[in-house]
């Protein structure tokens, strides 16, 4: 077996990137939290354009972060099976995800003799090193991937305002050459035919000179639909008997004056105006979503204690001593099974922020169940996580029951 071969022993495949990585990044001489390391491998995502595998372990190693300042770096050790629970990838996924992200230059490996991956312990019990996952590289690069997402959200805030002036230059144009029974629009319509109109990700150039160019073919077309229209008059004006053209004989200060006013009011009579309705409307909607919200906070209980006896997740991730951080890690676990973002900001928009994260513990919780033995498994968290959120709106899906439930066979277990 060649050196470039990796085999039982854990003997992997040098690389530039790791060795560039060990050379240039040290231990940060300070507490580096979980939220940094996170928002890092977010920013990393975005601007080195990982695919789904990368994105999900990534995110999966910094949520497996434990915070611990180790002289060796900042280290995690989740193995493989640990990896696949969290993410529902394959081994075989996982471990070209790994190599992918060694190859970025965004992690670097310090495996044992044997492969595996484990805390050191000192007598004290205190973790003094490891072998696992180094992420400093990923924590020393996080203010270039800050900035390059940054410029990337600019660029696509950019793009899309273009790609909108885009179309409204276009639709102008259609418009304008809608009614053309004489054909004189067909050749501004072969040409505009003839502009190429961008790829999504073009650059900014390439709209701008597209937008030009319809601009340009919109005005002759006004030029030439308005040539040979006369010009309208304005009412009143020489010739015409406008609503002002008539002399006014009555003092204006009788008008103005309401004590000379001899005239009877005329009759006020109560009536609904529209926005009178469209203000009843809104009421309305306003408490019919409190309605729907209490009865989602009635849903999803908030006992932190039936929480933590039905979901074991929590105790692998240190001591929970409130709902709030219990609901924060579960927001953060679902998307580690690949949620999509804006899936669960949907979701925490109707049922709010601490119900999604709760009903996101506990789809990650029956993710966990079914990858255990006897287990039936969920071939996709995300997509359970979205019909029970929208059964949950809807008032059909209490989660107390199962709680207890999960409760009682973890006590059954224990037993």
């Amino acid at each position: 077996m060649t050196h470039a071969q990796s085999n039982a022993t854990g003997r992997r495949r040098d690389c530039a990137a790791s060795w560039r990585a060990k050379k240039l990044f040290d231990a940060p001489l300070f507490a580096v939290s979980r939220k940094e390391l996170l928002k890092a491998a977010r920013d990393a995502v975005r601007a080195l354009e990982l695919d789904r595998s990368e994105r999900q372990l990534i995110e999966c190693l910094a949520v497996c972060f434990g915070e611990q300042q180790l002289a060796s770096g900042l280290l995690c050790w989740p193995s493989n099976a640990q990896i696949e629970k969290k993410t529902g990838m394959s081994e075989r996924t996982i471990r070209r995800a790994i190599v992918r992200l060694r190859d970025h230059g965004l992690i670097v490996m310090r495996d044992s003799a044997n492969g595996k991956r484990f805390p050191i312990s000192n007598a004290k019990g205190e973790i003094v090193d490891a072998r696992g996952f180094d992420m400093t590289p990923l924590h020393a690069r996080a203010t270039e991937f800050a900035e390059r997402a940054r410029a990337l959200d600019i660029e696509d805030r950019v793009r899309r305002q273009l790609r909108d002036a885009l179309t409204v230059s276009r639709n102008a144009l259609l418009d304008l050459c809608a009614e053309d029974p004489s054909g004189v629009y067909a050749e501004i319509l072969a040409r505009a035919k003839g502009v190429a109109r961008p790829l999504r990700d073009a650059a900014p150039d390439e709209w701008a000179a597209a937008i030009e160019a319809y601009e340009a073919l919109v005005e002759e077309a006004r030029e030439v639909r308005y040539r040979n229209d006369p010009p309208a008059e304005a009412p009143g004006s020489a010739g015409h008997s406008g609503r002002h053209s008539e002399q006014n004989a009555k003092p204006s200060i009788e008008d103005c004056n309401p004590a000379r006013d001899t005239s009877p009011a005329p009759s006020q009579e109560p009536h609904d105006s529209g926005n009178d309705a469209f203000r009843k409307k809104r009421i309305g909607d306003v408490r019919r979503n409190e309605r729907m919200l209490e009865a989602v906070d009635r849903a999803i209980p908030k006992d932190l204690a039936l929480w933590l006896a039905a979901c074991p997740e929590l105790s692998e991730w240190g001591t929970i001593t409130a709902i709030e951080p219990a609901a924060a890690l579960g927001a953060h676990l679902i998307r580690a099974c690949g949620l999509a973002r804006r899936a669960f900001d949907a979701a925490a928009t109707r049922l709010g922020v601490l119900n999604a994260g709760l009903l996101a513990l506990f789809v990650v919780q029956r993710h966990a169940d079914g990858e255990r033995r006897g287990g039936t498994p969920i071939r996709s968290p995300g997509g359970l996580f979205v019909m029970l959120a929208r059964e949950i709106e809807r008032g059909r899906h209490p989660l107390e029951k199962e709680l207890i439930a999960m409760r009682r066979r973890r006590g059954r277990n224990l037993r």
